[in-house]
């Protein structure tokens, strides 16, 4: 009995090592690097022929039921459009014509209501996820249909962050939690109540901020320029500053593989059941924000980057400068053209300049799994664009109608890839 325990042991321990050694192995070898902070001391303009293919404009139908409010949040799942505004509806249209379809989900105390709809999309179940409150959600399928609910394998307990959702598959859900003041950065894989797998990301092992509310002496929420997107700046008592932006999304997909960034970190990585596997890397040049000064409120022009949306030709990263500062925070969009190894920034106001139809500047707001890039324009800034080129023809079809648009009309969604 002893001898086999001991062969066990001996088994186990060579495992681990086995483990160690290929975990090691990924760690050190060479990855593909993207030369961010040469290209943005080199700014260059962004132009659609470069990058993209094909272009489609699809007005959202506009009724009564369908009307989208404020601050709408847009995601592509099969041939449907989902889009969530301020009036607290969850929509759904048709990829193809707009047509409205219906709508999703409710708010309410019942057990098949949700506290909002700022939830997120399971595109390989095609499933959505609302939140019902103390890490309970509710599950509604793209087609309005009630699937059940959901337990958050973990909860955040203070004001250190925000919680980040995706999946890896149709059955295998996956959370990041930011650090706090006794557990590390980390990522859960799960299904339904079963955790299947969980390790630190590469972030913090403990925030060296608080999380509670009696060391915070100041907190202002603010507007990224040209955008609806907000800052939430945290001062504290012992003079560090943490900046948030509640929109944040630290994952994405291409095609079945899914990817992850820490927060400040420059490395791209692949999520898998056993791990995070080193993929990309961003190179900031002297722009680079090191860990140590990740709370200093007096950091300036350093590149703080906030979202990925990648397809198999291009990387698209948008990125901040000057986080901690509301006077001087800038944004950008940088393209990396995966096919010929070049970097190109542009400021964010700019967008990609659409030299295929001389239309709307590109600006996507989500990217689906297969590679569609998606942005969402209200109809009186169509109505806007032509007024401000009234000389300009030669417009397809699908341009041409958009003439007839009026500002209360629905907000229309480009497609590109």
């Amino acid at each position: 009995m002893k001898k086999n325990k001991f062969n066990r042991c001996i088994l186990a321990v060579l495992l681990c090592t086995t483990i160690i050694s290929c975990n090691q192995k990924q760690e050190n070898k060479e990855i593909e690097e993207i030369p961010i902070g040469s290209a943005y001391e080199n700014l260059e303009p962004l132009n659609a022929a470069n990058y993209f293919e094909t272009i489609s404009y699809i007005p959202l139908e506009t009724s009564d039921e369908s009307l989208i409010g404020n601050n709408p949040t847009i995601w592509v799942s099969g041939d449907k459009i989902i889009v969530i505004s301020d009036q607290n509806q969850c929509l759904t249209f048709d990829k193809k014509t707009g047509k409205f379809i219906g709508s999703i989900g409710h708010i309410g105390n019942d057990p098949e209501g949700s506290q909002s709809f700022s939830g997120w999309l399971n595109n390989a179940s095609s499933c959505l996820y609302f939140p019902a409150g103390n890490g309970r959600n509710v599950i509604y399928d793209t087609n309005g249909n009630f699937k059940g609910t959901q337990n958050d394998p973990d909860l955040t307990n203070g004001f250190y962050g925000v919680d980040n959702y995706d999946y890896l598959d149709s059955d295998r859900l996956v959370m990041h939690l930011p650090a706090t003041d006794e557990k590390p950065d980390r990522i859960y894989i799960y299904s339904d109540t079963a955790v299947l797998a969980s390790y630190p990301s590469k972030g913090e092992l403990i925030n060296t901020v608080s999380g509670k509310m009696e060391n915070i002496t100041n907190m202002n929420v603010f507007k990224i320029p040209d955008t609806e997107r907000e800052v939430i700046s945290i001062s504290y008592k012992d003079g560090l500053q943490n900046s948030l932006i509640p929109s944040e999304q630290i994952f994405w997909h291409v095609g079945d593989d899914l990817f992850f960034r820490e927060l400040f970190n420059d490395t791209i990585y692949q999520v898998e059941q056993e791990g995070l596997i080193p993929a990309k890397t961003f190179n900031f040049g002297s722009k680079q924000w090191k860990r140590e000064d990740r709370y200093n409120p007096k950091k300036d022009n350093a590149i703080y980057p906030l979202e990925v949306f990648e397809n198999d030709d291009v990387l698209w990263l948008r990125f901040i400068v000057n986080l901690h500062n509301e006077n001087d925070l800038k944004m950008y969009n940088a393209i990396y053209d995966k096919k010929n190894k070049t970097t190109k920034v542009a400021p964010y106001g700019e967008g990609v300049a659409d030299n295929i139809y001389g239309f709307i500047p590109l600006q996507p707001v989500f990217v689906s799994p297969t590679g569609e890039f998606v942005q969402l324009v209200s109809a009186e800034n169509i109505k806007n664009r032509f007024e401000e080129h009234p000389g300009q023809t030669g417009y397809p079809a699908e341009i041409e109608n958009l003439r007839n648009l009026t500002e209360e009309d629905n907000p229309v969604v480009i497609l590109f890839e």
